[in-house]
């Protein structure tokens, strides 16, 4: 079983450094997951959010509660004057960014996005995915520590492909991040990493809503034999995030179970 505190002390705390870790989409979900576990005595969690309020204040309080610093701040990622303020507000109040998490995402599956047509769920769904990571990374970077560490969040549907409108905008938006990744990493080396985690099918409320034959399929095409969890991803965040990840950068690094390798 993955520990999450015997890992960070393995990982960050030994640095004994403060840091200033943003996770956009933090209020619930594995933004939510990614807050609380990055939140520690040495770290300052900002936690974004774009529409749940409660649930931002949820996490903050959950962070607190537990002896961790944590501030909340809305901004919708899918407008650049938005973003350009939100990124240059944070560096304002708390000082140079150490690590910086692209989470926030339009859900191609929720049920705003299924009532607009194809061209609006495209635009919606680029515009928030795409363009808001683009203006996150190039905004944010002028106010980063050096040895900060960029961490976004693709899918590894992008890499194979599934049938469907809503998987093809997903997969086009990840595709997208992905490379935009290491086009970054190259341009913002060596003063700061960028890298990409991509999750394959990960355990959530939208897959808990399948019918048990649907997610037992899933389940048998991946050699792990069990749905991905919001603590995968974190463990892959805090390894970038960490001193010990310190060579790596440009990478997608796939959190799938394997599911490839068949």
């Amino acid at each position: 079983m993955f520990h999450v505190k015997h890992y960070k002390e393995v990982l960050m705390e030994k640095t004994n450094e403060f840091r200033r870790v943003v996770i956009t989409g933090a209020g619930r979900g594995i933004g939510r997951t990614l807050a609380l576990g990055f939140a520690g005595k040495s770290t300052e969690v900002v936690v974004h959010y774009a529409h749940s309020q409660q649930g931002a204040r949820k996490v903050v309080d959950e962070i607190h509660a537990r002896g961790g610093m944590a501030t909340m701040i809305q901004a919708d990622l899918s407008d650049a004057e938005e973003v350009a303020d939100f990124t240059k507000n944070i560096h304002d109040e708390l000082g140079k960014i150490d690590v910086w998490i692209n989470n926030a995402g339009a859900s191609a599956n929720s049920k705003e996005t299924k009532r607009l047509n194809e061209i609006q769920m495209f635009n919606r769904v680029m515009s928030l995915d795409v363009m808001g990571t683009w203006q996150c990374c190039r905004r944010v970077e002028p106010y980063m520590n050096d040895g900060g560490c960029i961490i976004n969040i693709g899918w590894d549907g992008a890499l194979y492909g599934l049938p469907g409108l809503t998987s093809q905008l997903y997969a086009m938006s990840k595709g997208a991040i992905m490379s935009l990744t290491r086009t970054l990493a190259t341009e913002y080396a060596p003063r700061v990493h960028v890298n990409c985690i991509v999750p394959g099918w990960v355990e959530n409320d939208w897959s808990r809503s399948l019918p048990e034959s649907s997610q037992q399929r899933k389940v048998e095409r991946v050699p792990m034999k069990r749905w991905g969890t919001a603590e995968d991803v974190l463990g892959a965040a805090l390894y970038l995030a960490s001193p010990a990840a310190s060579y790596v950068t440009g990478q997608s690094i796939l959190i799938n179970g394997g599911e490839f390798m068949q």
